[in-house]
C-alpha cells in the first residue's frame, strides 16, 4: 500500500465515511444477502483509493464534496463490474445458430406484416404531389435508403440544420393532412 492509499483508507475509515460504499451498494440493488454481495463490498472499498487521486480538489478540505464524488465513482465502478459479471453468467445456447438465423424474416416480410409498407407508400404519394424537395429528400433518405440525418445532409451537400429543417417541414404537412378536422370530435 502506497502513502496515496493510506490517506485514502484513513480518510475513509475516519467517522461515518464507509457509509457512502454502502450507500453506493444500495443504489445498485445489492442487498447482504445476496451471495456476492461482499464481493462488491470488497471491489468497492479498493476502488476508493482510485476516486480519492481522482478527485479534483483537495480532500482534505473539501470532505463532504469528496464523498458524493467518491460515492459517484463507486457506482459507476461497481456497475459496471455487476454488468460484466452479469454477462458473463447468461450461458450461450449449444449448438449451431445459423439455422435461427436463416429463419429470420426479410424487412419487406415484416413491413407487409405489420402494414408499414403501405403506410410508406401512402407517405411518398402525400408529399410526392403537395411537399417540396427538401421534404422529399427527407422522406427517400430515411425511408427508403435508410440514412442518418448525416447522411442525408452529406448526400445532397447541405448542413445538418438544414435537414431538420426538411424534417421539422416535413412532420407539420403530415399533422396538417393526418390530424381530423376540428368538427370531428363534436
Amino acid at each position: 500500500m502506497t502513502t496515496d492509499n493510506a490517506a485514502a483508507y484513513r480518510f475513509l475509515y475516519t467517522g461515518d465515511h464507509e457509509t457512502i460504499i454502502y450507500a453506493a451498494l444500495k443504489r445498485l440493488r445489492l442487498r447482504p444477502d445476496q451471495d456476492d454481495y461482499e464481493d462488491y463490498l470488497q471491489e468497492a472499498r479498493l476502488y476508493f483509493p482510485q476516486a480519492y487521486a481522482d478527485f479534483p480538489g483537495d480532500p482534505e478540505s473539501q470532505p463532504h464534496q469528496l464523498l458524493a464524488f467518491a460515492q459517484q465513482a463507486l457506482v459507476w465502478h461497481v456497475g459496471n463490474q455487476l454488468r460484466n459479471n452479469r454477462r458473463q453468467d447468461i450461458p450461450m445456447e449449444p449448438g449451431d445458430h445459423t439455422p435461427i438465423i436463416d429463419e429470420l424474416a426479410s424487412d419487406e416480410d415484416i413491413l407487409n406484416a405489420i402494414g408499414l409498407n403501405d403506410f410508406r407508400t401512402y407517405l411518398i404519394k402525400l408529399i410526392g404531389g403537395a411537399g417540396n424537395t427538401g421534404e422529399w429528400r427527407f422522406l427517400v433518405g430515411t425511408l427508403i435508403d435508410q440514412l442518418t440525418p448525416e447522411e442525408i445532409a452529406a448526400k445532397h451537400g447541405v448542413g445538418r440544420a438544414t435537414v431538420f429543417r426538411w424534417r421539422r417541414s416535413l412532420l407539420r404537412r403530415l399533422v396538417h393532412h393526418l390530424a381530423p378536422p376540428e368538427s370531428f370530435l363534436e
